[in-house]
């Protein structure tokens, strides 16, 4: 059994299953069409490209598009790019990229940023580091909440998953650049500066988190008197606070906030604390999450035995991940007063997956060294017995849960949301309902009257057009199409 149940064939068989949880994901996506500020947003760009057939003109009205928004509605300037170019702009069949580059992305950057952390800093091996990150992605993406939002609607996925994604890419830059030597730590640092400007101007969930996660480290370097050493990081660090500040005293979040109803900023941080544990605890930590604790203690476990580290301050490490995650929580809170929308909710649920299993990893290695001094403990090559009817018991006990949950719940997880869809013939229905009205859009008229979409799959719809032609997503998809009115036939 400890021939064959090892670190690399682990990470090989998780790999694959994580892969195969994808697909329907990706095929789902084929029947994904634009929405509500897809259209409004994006329309500039698209009669851009429409007129030019020049990319350089559509990153151009990006742009101008971009500074407006800072001028006249919200600071953050790389979100408003991102959003004002869907891949809807060169075609609308190009919008089924969005799943795919979210996906890739937040899959990417996840095992970046854990590799980087569990290997380079912590000497771990790769494939143990590998076996947690596929952990950790499945569980993000199988359980996420507001997966509409989350993955396959361009405009909020693109603001927040994306500039998430970005932000954990930046994270691993800088730790990378700490071990690395010459030209690999010089193109470390080159990166994570662009990046790091760029995330100060994303969304403001992502960018205070990371201010604050900067802030933090750059108090630790002055305790332990290590600024001088680690000046290079001052670069990217402040590239990311003037992308940050431009970002909050733009003048369009003054114009934006006097429409809003959110708290005042004290009360938003006190709720912010409520939100994290009712929130996380409860309504986010289902049986599957509490799995995923559990396999997670054997590969933390074997992990810790490659370190040195002393994992001295437990309970510090968890207070700041429960304050890390709160903190993500309030600026919706002091913007509109809830964490009502979907986007947001995904975004902080992936946040919250993420410090979970950094929490789980370091609380076990804190208990392995404390496991040291009372036992003579030697560092194993592979799995122990006991580690492996503990991974063995996960994966079955994953495995039938599954299956049992699925069946009266189909739509529990992501995959079994998008199989669902698809062999219901929901998502069929619903593509080709709105490639039929792609056709209307494009044939010339100017005054459309459409039928009411046959079918809603859970998965891919997030709004339509209204029987009112005046609605702002009918305004919206007009001037993406030019049109002069268009509503759904009553």
């Amino acid at each position: 059994m400890k021939k064959w149940f090892t670190p690399k064939n682990l990470a090989v068989l998780l790999s694959i299953v994580y892969v195969i949880s994808l697909i329907p994901l990706l095929w789902i996506a084929q029947y994904n069409y634009p929405s509500a500020d897809d259209y409004s947003i994006g329309s500039q760009c698209h009669q851009v490209w429409e007129v030019s057939h020049s990319v350089f003109q559509v990153i151009w009205a990006g742009i101008v598009r971009t500074v407006d928004d800072w001028f006249h509605w919200m600071g953050y300037f790389t979100s408003n790019f991102l959003m004002a170019i869907p891949p809807s702009t060169f075609g609308e069949r190009f919008y089924v990229l969005t799943t795919w580059i979210i996906l890739g992305m937040l899959s990417a950057s996840t095992m970046y940023l854990l590799h980087v952390i569990f290997v380079r800093v912590f000497k771990g091996d790769k494939y143990t580091s590998h076996c947690i990150s596929m952990i950790t992605l499945f569980i993000t993406i199988q359980c996420m909440v507001g997966r509409t939002e989350a993955f396959y609607w361009y405009s909020g996925a693109a603001n927040y998953m994306l500039l998430h994604s970005m932000s954990l890419f930046f994270y691993g830059l800088l730790i990378s650049s700490v071990y690395a030597q010459g030209k690999k730590r010089a193109i470390d640092l080159a990166v994570a500066s662009v990046l790091g400007f760029f995330i100060g101007g994303g969304n403001q969930m992502t960018a205070l988190n990371v201010a604050i996660v900067l802030l933090i480290a750059i108090g630790f370097m002055v305790y332990q008197k290590k600024l001088k050493e680690n000046r290079t990081l001052m670069l990217p660090f402040g590239l990311f606070y003037v992308g940050f500040l431009l970002n909050v005293v733009a003048p369009g979040n003054w114009i934006r906030a006097e429409g809003a109803t959110g708290m005042n900023p004290i009360k938003a941080i006190f709720v912010s604390f409520y939100y994290c544990l009712d929130y996380c605890i409860n309504e986010w930590s289902g049986w599957p999450v509490w799995i995923m604790v559990i396999a997670l203690i054997p590969l933390f476990w074997h992990l810790a035995a490659r370190t040195e580290f002393s994992f001295r301050c437990p309970l510090v490490v968890i207070l700041f991940g429960y304050c890390l995650v709160s903190a993500m929580m309030t600026p919706p809170l002091f913007a509109v007063g809830n964490l009502g929308a979907g986007r947001l909710q995904a975004l902080t649920f992936t946040m919250y997956i993420l410090v979970l299993v950094l929490c789980v990893g370091y609380m076990t290695g804190w208990v392995r060294r404390q496991f040291e001094l009372t036992n003579n403990v030697q560092g194993e090559n592979g799995f122990s017995y006991n580690q492996i009817w503990c991974l063995l018991g996960c994966i079955l006990f994953l495995t039938a849960g599954s299956i049992i949950t699925i069946i009266p719940d189909s739509h529990y997880y992501t995959f079994s949301s998008a199989l669902t869809d698809i062999f219901n013939g929901s998502a069929k229905a619903y593509g080709e309902a709105l490639e039929q009205r792609i056709d209307l859009y494009n044939s010339g008229q100017k005054e459309i009257e459409v039928e009411a979409l046959p079918a809603q799959p859970v998965l891919l719809y997030f709004s339509d057009i209204k029987t009112d032609p005046n609605d702002w997503e009918n305004l919206g998809l007009c001037r993406f199409y030019g049109l002069e009115t268009v509503r759904v036939r009553q």
